[in-house]
């Protein structure tokens, strides 16, 4: 679900993951199967593309019936082999994502299906018929009709961020108007991670120490003290639980909405036609601020982040009232006024996202860049914060964003 690269990161394929465990799947979708050729399962995240699981395509080659062959590729999420492996299980990822893919995803298209709109949200999702004893997620491989990744170092122009905050103000409103006609989501939806302990605490330590040792770099020596202070006493946003403000519009976010985890599709003249969403692991039930903080700042072009910032809300937020009308939302419409106070209510985002997120999206690909290695506290930990802190990319990018967030408030200790 991540853009591939020649670069292919090697990592042991598990043994448990067999032909077997796809056969109910192409059974549905080969009525006319009559033997499975060949199967070949390989890695497609390139190197510092993907951080939690690991993500494999599954290739066949088939003959059906009638004597002709096809081939077809699903991709496959499981656990990864790495050190970070306990992390991710206590963290329910899976559990969301099946049900965001399983169930409210599908709710979210009938809607807008009833209402008269046909809209795709992410792949088909392919519940196990078979029971495992590890964790695995099957889906559409998108690559199949065309769907990719834009190249993250370069991020979003404005045509493709307006068709993805088209997407996510479609998605937002099923979501808002879900919850008022069927309730509450499961609780695990009012974390991004669902973690009972703080396994990242050494992480954010070490990460904002070297990020305010590079802040000359920025031209931002004068906000050491201010962002040290901030940082110090900050909660993990990613594992926070929802604040619940009386009379807040809230949606489910898709919580890790990074370029990465958007595909497009693109029609025969290579115009932009369709928007996809993956990895919905870390979905949040709250304020759709974090998933326009969380875009805006991580994944587009350098030249709109700040500048269209104020645009891009007013966008989004027209997008979501055509929605919320087309769904009859039944409570009143949130005012771009209190979306825009939402956002400066949940900036406590803007750290996390500006000194981890963004300079992930940023460096290049390597050995180095992987969760272990950021949850290593010195030797590999330094040398990719050394990198990432360091790029020239990220220089330019923290010199245009730092100033803008220092004067929103963002760095005020306000608890």
């Amino acid at each position: 679900m991540v853009r591939e690269t020649e670069d292919i990161a090697i990592e042991p394929i598990p043994a448990w993951l067999d032909q077997q465990k796809f056969e109910p799947i192409l059974e549905r979708d080969f009525p006319d199967l009559k033997k499975i050729k060949s199967f070949r399962l390989e890695p497609t995240a390139g190197k510092g593309e993907n951080y939690t699981t690991l993500l494999l395509r599954a290739n066949f080659e088939l003959e059906l019936n009638d004597g002709s062959e096809q081939s077809i590729s699903y991709m496959a999420k499981i656990l990864p082999n790495s050190g970070n492996r306990e992390n991710v299980a206590s963290w329910k990822v899976f559990y969301k994502e099946r049900n965001t893919y399983g169930q409210y995803i599908p709710e979210f298209e009938q809607m807008y299906k009833d209402a008269g709109k046909k809209i795709s949200f992410g792949p088909r999702y392919y519940e196990s018929q078979i029971e495992l004893d590890d964790e695995l997620i099957v889906l559409e491989d998108l690559g199949k009709r065309g769907f990719r990744n834009v190249d993250r170092q370069n991020g979003l122009d404005i045509q493709h961020t307006e068709a993805t905050l088209e997407k996510l103000a479609q998605f937002h409103a099923a979501s808002a108007v879900r919850f008022e006609l069927k309730g509450s989501y499961p609780e695990e939806y009012n974390q991004n991670l669902c973690s009972v302990v703080d396994s990242l605490k050494e992480l954010r330590e070490n990460q904002l120490k070297a990020y305010i040792d590079a802040f000359p770099l920025y031209d931002a020596s004068h906000l050491t003290n201010d962002v040290q202070a901030y940082g110090s006493q900050a909660d993990d946003m990613f594992q926070s639980f929802a604040p619940k403000i009386e009379g807040e519009f809230r949606v489910l976010n898709h919580g890790d909405a990074w370029c990465n985890n958007i595909m497009y599709q693109y029609d025969e003249a290579g115009k932009l036609a369709e928007v996809n969403f993956v990895d919905l692991q870390m979905s949040r039930f709250s304020s759709p601020a974090q998933d326009l903080l969380y875009l805006i700042l991580s994944s587009t072009e350098l030249d709109i982040k700040i500048a269209k910032f104020d645009y891009l809300i007013k966008f989004y937020h027209e997008k979501l009232i055509e929605s919320l009308k087309l769904l009859k939302y039944p409570k009143p419409l949130p005012s771009l006024r209190s979306l825009h106070q939402s956002i400066f209510i949940y900036g406590d985002w803007i750290l996390p996202i500006v000194s981890i997120l963004l300079p992930l999206v940023l460096i290049d690909g390597g050995d180095d860049a992987n969760m272990d290695s950021l949850m290593d506290g010195e030797g590999a930990g330094d040398k990719i914060r050394n990198n990432m802190f360091k790029n020239h990319r990220v220089i330019k990018h923290q010199k245009e964003i730092l100033p803008w967030a220092h004067r929103r408030g963002a760095f005020e200790i306000t608890k």
